[in-house]
């Protein structure tokens, strides 16, 4: 009696440990699937989030090209104002210089016409040649005459005097 005993011990610490067992398998197998659907609903997630991005991505990249096709043409337009600018500088330039010889050559034709005026025969004095810097106020000093005396005597309207110009300074 004994061993019978001690077998239906043995017999049912074996049944109740295979219950628990199957207990704990059951367990497992909700937790394994629990853990697969937490799985697979980030799995979703991630791909929703993963197709939100490449969206984005493709959407910037086109925002990208588009203002590199602006920026190709501001700067095309940039390059066109400077050669438009340039052109112009070069084109005033030379109107300027032609404006400035044709004033040269109106000074030097009245010069010459109030040089070679018939009030000189009646005037004796010096001839002095106009260089550059020379005014009538400092040519009258350094003959000691004054700018009213060297005007009359070269019938000059104006105090205006050209480079090169001779002018008969009166006695």
């Amino acid at each position: 009696m004994k061993v019978k005993t001690v077998v239906l011990g043995l017999v049912s610490v074996v049944v109740l440990s295979g219950c628990q067992t199957m207990q704990s398998q059951r367990t497992t197998q909700a937790q394994s699937a629990n853990i697969s659907r937490y799985v697979s609903e980030m799995e979703r997630r991630m791909n929703s989030k993963l197709e939100a991005m490449s969206a984005e991505n493709a959407r910037l990249q086109q925002q990208v090209q588009q203002l590199s096709t602006e920026l190709r043409s501001i700067n095309s337009q940039v390059a066109q104002l400077n050669s438009n600018m340039s052109a112009l500088d070069v084109r005033q330039k030379k109107e300027i210089t032609q404006l400035v010889n044709e004033v040269n050559a109106k000074l030097r034709q009245v010069g010459t016409q109030s040089s070679s005026s018939g009030s000189r025969a009646t005037v004796s004095g010096r001839v002095h040649t106009v260089e550059s810097g020379h005014t009538l106020s400092t040519i009258a000093q350094a003959y000691g005459s004054t700018v009213k005396a060297i005007k009359d005597a070269n019938n000059l309207k104006s105090d205006v005097i050209i480079v090169g110009q001779k002018l008969v300074i009166p006695d």
